[in-house]
């Protein structure tokens, strides 16, 4: 998906980026957030730095961590290969003096030596430049990967993890750093009691689309392939779909498109059945990652409870209130306090399925996510 607008967006990153910040990006999954990263990454020489992108989703330890960083740098096309050869001669000369291993290279050296030692000479170096643009590391799904630590270290890798990234940002000021992910960073910080680690990062808060930015967003599909909207069939698509992350409306438009004759005009019945095709069984694969991030994520009690909440919600066609939710929550001996409700509203909230509307109550925060829910999650 190509980066459609986000002008605003990806200004106010680049200006808090080169007024020496570091960030952390808070978006639910399906808003663009990887799009968005992608394009920073392709915009930074324009902004006068030079990025590293790594997506550290499937990784399982710090090796393989900073394997991908250096794997990053050394694809930057105007200095990458240069600083990678001069950094592993000079790790190589710190760890034999010079001796017959200093020509090994970095991947060598990564397998033996320490993931500290070669994380922070590898810092060092890319720091030391003080003549060329800083760097700027943008790090994709981070809170995927400390949950990978915790399975494989305990809790406690997770902690040290944190603490050592909070410590290399407080040496290298000229080094940027941006996090981003579909889990809460900041939730996997609090369940873990590790916050302080993150109290020099800048949170960003990454949106759906404006409603229009939306309809630009779907005149701009349509006419790729030659094809123009009927008056109202954006607005149709705002209004169902609710929530409008870039995401789903690639997919409406695309549906609704592919039905149209070539040349014509795609109306309103043929955007409201691309919805209800959205919703139906083969399409189940657009909508997994909500469930997928519930199992995969939250152990028990927490998952049944978040699972409880959203059927409460999605049953309540006017919204659910704290005090239906916790009768909800209530069963049998298992009582749950208004802190812990709250918590799990938190969590829903941050990762994109819950909003509290103006009324107090909790709805949706899209629309077509609910009526996926009652239809394939509800009992």
């Amino acid at each position: 998906m190509p980066c459609f607008d986000r002008l605003e967006e990806t200004a106010a990153l680049w200006q808090q980026l080169a007024a020496g910040r570091n960030l952390l990006m808070l978006a639910p999954r399906r808003i663009g957030k990887t799009v968005l990263l992608n394009h920073l990454f392709a915009t930074a020489p324009a902004n006068r730095f030079r990025a590293i992108l790594l997506d550290v989703e499937g990784l399982m330890d710090e090796k393989a961590f900073f394997r991908e960083c250096c794997a990053s740098i050394q694809e930057e096309q105007s200095t990458g290969k240069r600083v990678m050869a001069s950094f592993a001669q000079r790790l190589s000369q710190l760890l034999h003096g010079g001796g017959a291993q200093a020509e090994e290279g970095w991947r060598g050296l990564l397998v033996r030596t320490d993931w500290q030692a070669f994380a922070e000479a590898l810092l060092d170096h890319i720091d030391d430049h003080q003549d060329d643009p800083p760097w700027v590391i943008l790090v994709d799904e981070l809170p995927v990967f400390l949950q990978r630590l915790q399975e494989r270290d305990g809790a406690a890798a997770i902690r040290d993890f944190l603490y050592w990234l909070r410590g290399m940002r407080q040496k290298h000021r000229r080094i940027r750093w941006l996090y981003a992910g579909s889990i809460g960073l900041d939730g996997v910080a609090r369940r873990h009691r590790v916050e302080g680690a993150l109290n020099d990062l800048d949170p960003f808060q990454l949106g759906p689309f404006s409603p229009d930015t939306a309809r630009g967003f779907l005149a701009d599909l349509a006419a790729r392939r030659g094809l123009a909207l009927r008056d109202g069939a954006a607005d149709r698509v705002c209004e169902r779909l609710g929530w409008l992350s870039p995401y789903y409306l690639e997919r409406i438009a695309e549906d609704a498109c592919a039905r149209a004759a070539a040349g014509s005009v795609v109306d309103l019945g043929q955007v409201d059945a691309a919805m209800d095709r959205l919703l139906d069984l083969d399409k189940r694969l657009y909508w997994a990652s909500w469930r997928e991030h519930l199992d995969r994520n939250f152990p028990e009690p927490d998952r049944a409870r978040l699972y409880r909440v959203l059927e409460t919600v999605a049953k309540a066609d006017a919204g659910a209130d704290t005090g239906l939710l916790l009768a909800a929550l209530t069963r049998g001996d298992q009582l749950v306090s208004e802190l812990e409700l709250r918590d799990l509203l938190d969590t829903l909230c941050t990762d994109g399925y819950l909003v509290r509307a103006a009324d107090g109550r909790y709805r949706f925060q899209m629309r077509l996510l609910r009526e996926w829910w009652l239809r394939f999650v509800v009992l």
